[in-house]
């Protein structure tokens, strides 16, 4: 026989956690919010919230993190290139206007530009001709 076969095997078993450690909290599932379009061109689109600021408009010379371009008909635009933020924070999020040439408007009451008003899970927010129902999945 070769002398490996004959050598004791060690295994180390790992430990539980002590008798008196105190189990943690489960943790919470993440809460990931989305628009849903309810009226524009593509019906039942989704646009996902992010940490932070999220920028609604269309996208042309300025970056946006919600692009309406496809929801509008080309004869038809009424969103601004930058129109409102959705502001996304400790699972609250917040809709302002930014002074947009036609007006924000949630559950059918405009949003004034530098009056942001918090927005709650199945609110309406409507930019545009366009109406998003907020989800928090």
């Amino acid at each position: 026989m070769n002398e490996i076969d004959l050598a004791p095997v060690h295994m180390t078993i790992p430990a539980t956690d002590r008798a008196d450690h105190a189990p943690t909290a489960p943790v919470k599932p993440a809460i990931k919010p989305k628009l849903v379009v309810l009226r524009g061109m593509k019906i039942g689109a989704e646009y996902p919230l992010y940490e932070g600021k999220n920028v609604v408009g269309r996208f042309a010379d300025k970056p946006v993190d919600i692009d309406l371009v496809s929801q509008e008909s080309l004869e038809q635009i009424w969103c601004s290139r930058q129109h409102a933020t959705l502001t996304f924070e400790k699972e609250t999020v917040v809709l302002e206007d930014l002074n947009s040439l036609n007006g924000t408007w949630l559950n059918g009451v405009r949003v004034h530009a530098g009056r942001p008003c918090q927005v709650k899970p199945g609110d309406v927010v409507q930019i545009g001709t366009v109406q998003m129902k907020l989800v928090m999945g």
